[in-house]
């Protein structure tokens, strides 16, 4: 694991696809991302609010997608590139288009997400089961902890079918052998706005005796303990007693698809300790960087739209959370908080060199004197990805390296053998010794081929 390459209290206004690129692998400890949902429509903030002129588009279309997308799914994870391309028939015909948006995005988020990390995807039962495959590719399945019901009483009613009361939030974390999950009731920073009283009436259940309070207008229970007051951390997979941001909630901005303090508080308790960093690629109105601040863990946003700067500012001043650099509480000075568009650069890789992935050469037995060469940044992924497909298994690797220049390389073996549908004809020898011979035209750092070795 290393540090994180971005200051605290950083929120980025950018494409996050682009900020995730350049911060350091395994440096975050807790994704919240709440993305679009693929609604195919436009969101607005009211004019007589204080996020008024703000707005994004909920739709995805395959010609906004760039070429690069599925060109680097395929070379990252086999197993998610078979899966899109076969999702691409079936449904609307902007779900494809949507989730390779968000996959691309994901498969950054595996890479910074530190080993005892957790990634909580919030979305909705649009896409939730496409979501869930998507990132069983990704995390893989043995790493899924939760598929969490936040169940809400706000919204209109219809005589159609059943009321939509109720969000999904897919938790999971990078390696389920040391994932950060508090199950101890930790005390809230919310009891400093509660308003709880000895003379109001108790109430007991399972978890012990509590009293009924207000927070932002939604009721909440506050339990009490030799410690104090606090509220519960840990429940079922369904979440019922945190309401959403209602038209008369104080934590109101008017900003589209505005998420609730409380929820975010007990995400980030559950999920990261003190100090921990915490990443909301998806930022918005900045819920998830407040709840973090107060909960004294560092944070990071990311948003596209940048009219919610101002937005941002005020928010921040009218919860009054940010620390000052001892523990003291103090009056925010919205200053403490950067503002910036240009994406970071990685410090845990030479500056001046690109990723390194693996040309392999796979053969079939069916197919004597045609090799396929392609480009995949784990070579037993996509020879189990080639044998999936077959059901006597008879492909077989018969060769690897791993450099920097694997896209010139793949390029170059194509353009010199005679090649059909990715697969080109000539003599094993012969291929490899032109991978393992090529010489790109510049260098990197003045290195052609760092620590290479045939796999």
């Amino acid at each position: 694991m290393t540090a994180c390459n971005v200051q605290n209290r950083t929120i980025f206004f950018n494409d996050n696809l682009e900020i995730l690129r350049g911060i350091n692998s395994k440096s975050i400890d807790l994704i919240y991302l709440d993305p679009p949902f693929n609604k195919n429509k436009k969101f607005t903030a009211p004019i007589s609010s204080p996020a008024a002129g703000t707005s994004f588009k909920d739709i995805f279309r395959e010609d906004d997608l760039k070429n690069e997308y599925l060109k680097t799914i395929k070379e990252d994870n086999s197993e998610l590139y078979q899966y899109l391309v076969g999702i691409r028939g079936i449904g609307k015909p902007y779900n494809f288009a949507y989730l390779v948006y968000i996959a691309i995005r994901l498969l950054e988020c595996y890479r910074v997400l530190k080993l005892p990390g957790s990634i909580y995807l919030h979305c909705d039962p649009t896409m939730s089961h496409y979501l869930k495959t998507t990132m069983d590719c990704i995390f893989r399945e043995k790493n899924f902890r939760n598929e969490i019901a936040w169940c809400y009483r706000t919204g209109g009613q219809t005589k159609r079918h059943y009321g939509k009361k109720h969000d999904i939030i897919l938790y999971y974390s990078r390696d389920h052998r040391e994932t950060i999950f508090n199950t101890s009731k930790e005390k809230s920073y919310l009891t400093g706005e509660l308003q709880h009283s000895p003379k109001k009436p108790t109430y007991s259940d399972e978890w012990g005796t509590y009293q009924e309070v207000l927070f932002s207008k939604t009721k909440i229970k506050l339990y009490r303990d030799s410690a104090g007051y606090f509220t519960l951390v840990n429940l079922r997979d369904y979440w019922t007693n945190i309401d959403a941001v209602g038209r008369t909630s104080r934590e109101r901005t008017g900003y589209p698809t505005q998420k609730p303090l409380a929820l975010l508080e007990r995400i980030i308790q559950t999920s990261t300790n003190k100090d921990d960093v915490v990443l909301d690629p998806f930022c918005g109105s900045a819920t998830a960087c407040i709840v973090a601040e107060r909960l004294k863990r560092k944070w990071i946003g990311v948003d596209m739209v940048t009219e919610v700067q101002t937005q941002i500012r005020n928010r921040f001043e009218k919860e009054k959370v940010l620390q000052s650099t001892t523990d003291n509480q103090q009056k925010l000075d919205s200053s403490k908080i950067i503002f910036i568009s240009d994406p970071p650069h990685r410090t845990d890789q030479e500056e001046q060199c690109r990723d390194q992935k693996y040309v392999y050469v796979i053969s079939n037995s069916n197919y004597p004197g045609e090799f396929k060469v392609g480009v995949a940044k784990d070579v037993k992924m996509q020879l189990n990805s080639f044998q999936t497909s077959d059901p006597k298994r008879q492909f077989q690797l018969r060769h690897s390296l791993k450099t920097p220049w694997y896209q010139e390389i793949e390029t170059h073996i194509h353009k010199k053998f005679p090649n059909k549908h990715e697969w080109v004809s000539g003599k094993l020898e012969n291929i490899v010794s032109e991978i393992e011979n090529f010489q790109p035209s510049h260098h990197c750092g003045g290195n052609l081929f760092p620590d290479l070795r045939p796999v």
